[in-house]
């Protein structure tokens, strides 16, 4: 094992080399650029995580991340399994009880229905807004929390998708709870008992859009964890590969269970493709072969809709283009973005039902075409839409719960704003609890607003809200920083979070990841030498690992801090070696 050791020579050279390594375009090097609107976005990302926990499902609640929820529906351990029939049943209740366990998940918005579409759109959006600004979460103070929701968005997908003795799909409990049951009641969800029935998909009544959806979180995921937890991302690339397999070897679009709430249409290769795209990116598929033109992705793919619950044709661009750098990407994304009129410093882009979650998907594709210059036209139209949204708008309200200094108070969130003595959200009760990083609906495209329990388009908030904001709020992480320490200030201040909560232990390095005695730290490339192509390297693997590629043994090399798996921060760590400003490689161990 080789411990590099700096020499006294001259460093001018070395320095100038760094020096222009610094301007190169390379994705994941994050420019120091401050946001002079003086919003901070890496304060709006790490408490966006939260609004995750406020409708966190099941039993490991109680002593959590929020302070005011507590374990809740754990009945749905003993759902019934109701009407599933075929050979799939064998598999769901092996010991013939008639009830399966189904615990877990996330509510999907204000209610306490379970969607894995929802669940999956969160889930997938959260991981591509990383993949997409590698190092944020990180950045930001908050990579821990991110991989504790992933994992628990992941853990309860794979519960829910019972798998045949050959590892196929043989059913999925897709929904859990009736949507016009659980609306008809307005209380917290630590308190509930009403009957929560399992919709099921199988081989003969399928949905293939959902399967997309499950498959792109559950693949996203693996994304984030292939480092840090081998065999758990391996997990989860198990079930992603199947899932794609089942949903296109049994096409349907069966919406039973999920009603007038997230009617799919019969298009899935939208899903199918991103999930695709994730695989290819992890390396476990081939490229998948759309590559659109002016809204054709093949065979009349596309609508012309943004990214959403259910369309994700933009979704899937923008984590091409990453992967590819392919030109007809780039383009795509500027047609549509352009035919969805754009975003412009100055006019607020707001359309639809929840118009705060559209609008930050097409701050997603902005910030795609931006290409990391914060400077750019789609930058700057980006960062405006997102200070309008963080509360520089006319009524003064930040529509991100807990941001800033004035929120909406009555959000239609029955956890939050339960209610009581059977008032409900008619009533117009002033919320019980600050739902910290909740996105609300927001203003409309009058600039209407309306601080109303009832109102639901304006002052609930969902999963896939929340999903959204994280892929535009990373983006102006990336573009502009942040302050990352002004959250730990929040937090410590709010009696809602719980402070002192752990999300997650560092496993540790896998077995491969050891040391040995060819270890050379700093020697990403295995050239026998430590210099700029190193460091150059990992930023671009970490920008693009299905592109850049890095040995075995230079993943080990170049593991320079000894945690957290192989990131820009080792790169940057082997420059400050090259400049003098370190001594030695690997950095010594604390403590």
């Amino acid at each position: 094992m080789v411990l590099r050791k700096k020499s006294g020579k001259t460093l001018a050279g070395i320095t100038g080399a760094v020096i222009a390594a610094s301007a190169l375009p390379i994705a994941g090097a994050a420019p120091s650029v401050s946001a002079a609107s003086g919003e901070n976005y890496m304060e709006a990302l790490a408490l966006s995580l939260y609004m995750y926990d406020s409708n966190a499902c099941g039993t490991g609640i109680t002593g959590g991340p929020l302070t005011w929820r507590g374990d809740c529906h754990t009945y749905d351990a003993q759902a019934p399994v109701g009407n599933l029939d075929g050979s799939a049943k064998q598999f769901v209740d092996p010991d013939g009880d008639g009830k399966v366990d189904v615990s877990g998940g996330w509510h999907d918005a204000g209610d306490h229905i379970k969607f894995n579409l929802t669940i999956g759109f969160g889930a997938s959006s959260l991981a591509l807004s990383e993949y997409l600004n590698p190092g944020v979460y990180e950045k930001a103070g908050c990579k821990d929390h991110l991989i504790y929701e992933l994992k628990w968005a992941s853990d309860y997908l794979m519960k829910t998708t019972f798998l045949n003795d050959s590892g196929s799909v043989a059913a999925i409990a897709h929904v859990v709870a009736d949507g016009g049951t659980d609306h008809a009641i307005w209380s917290a969800p630590e308190v509930q008992t009403y009957e929560r029935p399992v919709f099921w998909l199988t081989s003969g009544k399928n949905n293939s859009a959902v399967c997309g959806e499950m498959a792109s979180a559950l693949a996203g995921t693996a994304y984030v964890l292939k480092e840090l937890e081998p065999d758990y991302a391996a997990q989860c690339i198990k079930y992603a590969k199947a899932l794609v397999e089942f949903g296109e070897k049994h096409v349907g679009n069966d919406t039973g269970g999920l009603g007038s709430f997230y009617g799919t249409d019969a298009q899935y290769q939208d899903e199918m493709s991103l999930a695709k795209g994730w695989l290819y990116v992890l390396g476990e598929g081939s490229k998948p072969d759309r590559v659109p033109t002016r809204g054709d992705y093949g065979g009349a793919q596309y609508d012309g809709y943004l990214y959403s619950w259910d369309k994700v044709w933009q979704g899937y661009a923008a984590l091409m283009y990453k992967a590819t750098g392919d030109k007809a990407f780039e383009d795509e994304l500027a047609y549509e973005l352009q035919n969805q009129g754009g975003l412009n410093v100055g006019t607020y882009n707001a359309n639809g039902w929840g118009a705060a979650r559209y609008n930050c998907a097409k701050q997603m594709v902005a910030y795609a075409l931006a290409k990391g210059d914060p400077n750019s036209d789609y930058a700057k139209g980006g960062q405006y839409q997102m200070d309008h949204i963080l509360g520089n708008n006319s009524h003064g309200y930040s529509f991100l719960i807990g941001y800033g200094d004035k929120w909406p108070v009555h959000i239609h969130h029955r956890a939050a704003n339960p209610g009581g003595d059977g008032v409900t959200s008619a009533q117009n009760p002033a919320a019980k609890y600050t739902n910290y990083g909740m996105l609300v609906g927001g203003d409309d495209s009058s600039g209407n607003y309306q601080d109303h329990a009832d109102q639901y388009q304006f002052t609930e908030g969902a999963l896939d809200y929340n999903g959204c904001f994280a892929l535009a709020c990373a983006g102006l992480v990336e573009l502009y920083g942040g302050d990352a320490s002004t959250v730990e200030t929040v937090k410590k201040n709010a009696s809602e979070i719980n402070d002192s909560f752990v999300f997650y232990e560092k496993q540790g390095t896998t077995e491969p990841a050891t040391p040995s005695p060819d270890t050379d730290y700093g020697d990403a490339n295995c050239d026998d030498s430590v210099n700029l192509a190193d460091a150059v390297l990992i930023m671009q693997y970490n920008a693009n690992p299905s592109k850049y590629t890095i040995k075995e043994q230079g993943m080990i090399n170049a593991d320079v801090i000894g945690f957290d798996g192989v990131t820009n921060k080792d790169a940057l760590t082997i420059q400050q070696y090259m400049l003098g400003l370190i001594q030695e490689l690997p950095i010594p161990v604390q403590g």
